[in-house]
């Protein structure tokens, strides 16, 4: 247990698993309150469940391609925490193939949920992230994919690209508030958006291929990640905006 994130209020999007839910925890371990979203009541129900004992966790449904949904989640999450510091924006899908084989409807399920929910979750809280002041702040979740292109990923590296250059774009509007926007970019992570391809190619298999990716050859964890967004989203961050930041086993070195 510490104290980096003490009293402060935080909101996380796809909290419910993997990722988000690796944050959740690291975030109540500092001291902070915090509320997590995300479309699927069992996963949510269940972290809240097992992280209660960490500090005061609330969950509640939403899809964050939803304005109203998103609205009505704001309003909530300020109700029961009295208002938000931190925003995390997580929550997001894989949609892979090229421009001839991803359809219209793979393009638009990937920028619903990983750009356009961004867009909203994040209006919709700008009022309140002001009332916070100074040292508020915005955590974007992008992926490495975003600056180093793999085949056949096209919808999810445009939306992540996408996510970059929105974060950098806050960064310097909102800068003179004190108001920080910030991203990560994480490499392959053990989460459940991997469970295709475990499936797939059976889980050691998988695991093989993907620690051979990296350089320092480990597939990461949602802690590793939780970790890089405590930091950032803490007083020792207090001068970093506008950054993308890796947490990937080396990939965007090479």
């Amino acid at each position: 247990m510490g104290d980096k994130l003490q009293g402060k209020r935080a909101l996380i999007s796809g909290g419910g698993t993997g990722i988000g839910r690796g944050i959740a925890q690291a975030f109540l371990e500092q001291g902070a309150r915090v509320v997590i979203c995300g479309r699927r009541h069992g996963p949510l129900s269940e972290t809240v469940e097992d992280l209660k004992s960490a500090g005061e966790i609330h969950f509640l449904e939403c899809d964050v391609s939803d304005p109203d949904d998103v609205q009505a989640l704001v309003e909530k999450t300020d109700e029961l925490l009295g208002g938000i510091d931190i925003l995390v924006n997580n929550a997001g899908i894989y949609e892979g193939g090229n421009v001839e084989r991803a359809g219209l409807k793979q393009w638009d399920r990937a920028m619903n949920t990983n750009l356009r929910g961004l867009y909203i979750m994040t209006h919709a809280c700008m009022p309140i992230l002001r009332n916070s002041g100074r040292g508020a702040c915005v955590l974007n979740m992008s992926s490495t994919m975003a600056s180093h292109i793999e085949q056949e990923t096209l919808p999810y590296a445009v939306s992540k690209a996408g996510v970059e250059a929105f974060t950098r774009c806050c960064a310097i509007d909102y800068a003179e508030l004190g108001i920080r926007f910030n991203a990560i970019a994480p490499g392959v992570v053990d989460t459940p958006m991997q469970d295709f391809n475990k499936g797939e190619l059976g889980y050691q298999e998988w695991r093989t291929a993907m620690e051979h990716v990296h350089p320092l050859r480990a597939i990461g964890l949602p802690k590793d990640v939780a970790h890089a967004a405590v930091f950032l989203c803490s007083s020792d961050a207090d001068w970093i905006t506008g950054a993308v930041f890796p947490v990937d086993g080396g990939i965007t070195a090479v």
